[in-house]
């Protein structure tokens, strides 16, 4: 980040400022049927972006109609990289074979919700990502 000081001169460079306010790896804790291959969480002037990979290790995932699964929790975000907003923020998953839908609350709780019709096979692995403003 930029310390302006009394007397700077601004440029392009100075305002194209690219610095991560805060970044984490860990802290990602996975639902039951769920393993964590890996995650990274960045922060910049309040804006948090998530990128959980996921393998699913249970017995399978069945699409109930129209693309619905039943809710199926994948895993927890640490305290500090949630949402702080009142409801639910949607975000985007896909396995390289199937994607879909899936909410994080202000509990950390990441949801599958939907699926494109495919179901999710044991040993998929599941890319979640999304991008949400924090609250002041």
């Amino acid at each position: 980040m930029t310390l302006w000081l009394s007397g700077m001169i601004m440029t392009a460079d100075r305002l194209n400022d690219y610095s991560l306010d805060a970044e984490t790896t860990s802290g990602l804790v996975p639902a039951t049927d769920f393993t964590v291959n890996n995650f990274w969480a960045n922060r910049r002037a309040g804006t948090v972006e998530l990128n959980i990979y996921l393998q699913y290790t249970g017995a399978g995932i069945s699409i109930i109609s129209g693309g619905n699964i039943g809710d199926t929790q994948c895993c927890t975000v640490p305290a500090g990289w949630r949402p702080n907003s009142a409801s639910t923020i949607n975000g985007h998953w896909d396995d390289g074979t199937a994607s879909g839908g899936f909410v994080i609350g202000t509990d950390g709780i990441c949801t599958l919700r939907t699926s494109n019709g495919s179901a999710i096979a044991t040993g998929r692995n599941l890319r979640l990502h999304i991008v949400f403003n924090q609250e002041p």
